[in-house]
């Protein structure tokens, strides 16, 4: 089976985007029970988030193990060592979030990466134990742009080797710019040229939707986080218990 990693980095053109659900608090249970609806709603990846989930770094391996899909992690800070624990674990790649220089990102690919490419340490780990795909192909490695500072930097950010692409979280950016929703234009605009610097540079595209809008409007990034756990339960009760439309026929 190709890994994410790879159909990610494939350069020729016409590449499908990958539909990820937002993980923040469904745990290995949660995913088992959900496999097979993920399965027959088209979902492509999963994405733990460390920063303002539930979880802790200690989950992931868990959910790695319940998991039919591949699973990008998005780590609470910069450390290497938050970076390191989830690659160890077996993780597809990483999210960073605030990413705002090229010197931050190159620190994120010294972190992720064994000499000669990097400084990460080797060791026994699961990642090791289960072969996991991001040790033969490499983690992919997604910088947030999710701040002015990060979009001033983007076209830098994107330059470093060892970027895979960026993964831009709109929410966060609407708050750096000022703006009312993430559908104001200003933060539209915003996203649309750093999608565009990425695609120039034949990076990957990613970002998190969370509204239909966006959903509908980046439908052709490379990765698409749909929506959260969260929102999935909200919508899934309001669809069994909400009050039903009235019989037109009556």
């Amino acid at each position: 089976m190709t890994s994410l990693a790879a159909r990610i980095r494939d350069p020729r053109p016409g590449r499908v985007c990958q539909r990820g659900l937002w993980l923040t608090f469904l745990g290995p249970f949660g995913v088992e029970a959900v496999a097979g609806a993920t399965s027959a709603a088209g979902l492509d990846w999963l994405g733990v988030d460390l920063q303002h989930g539930a979880f802790e770094p200690a989950d992931v391996a868990a959910v790695l193990r319940a998991s039919r899909l591949p699973v990008l992690v998005r780590v609470a800070s910069h450390h290497p060592a938050a970076l390191a624990r989830v690659l160890d674990a077996g993780a597809d790649g990483v999210i960073v979030p605030a990413v705002e220089s090229a010197a931050q990102a190159r620190a994120l690919v010294d972190a992720a990466y064994p000499p000669p490419r990097g400084h990460r340490s080797t060791g026994v780990c699961r990642a090791a134990l289960v072969g996991a795909a991001s040790l033969a192909d490499g983690p992919l490695i997604l910088p947030m742009i999710e701040t002015r500072a990060g979009l001033d930097d983007a076209a830098e950010i994107l330059d470093v080797d060892g970027v895979d692409g960026v993964f831009v979280g709109p929410y966060d950016l609407a708050l750096s710019l000022g703006a009312p929703s993430v559908t104001a234009e200003p933060v539209l605009e915003a996203i649309d040229a750093v999608l565009a610097g990425a695609r120039e540079r034949g990076r990957a595209t990613g970002l998190f939707a969370g509204n239909a809008q966006l959903t509908r409007r980046y439908a052709d990034v490379d990765l698409l986080g749909v929506d959260s756990d969260v929102n999935a339960l909200r919508v899934g009760l309001a669809a069994l218990f909400g009050t039903p439309e009235p019989d037109a026929s009556a």
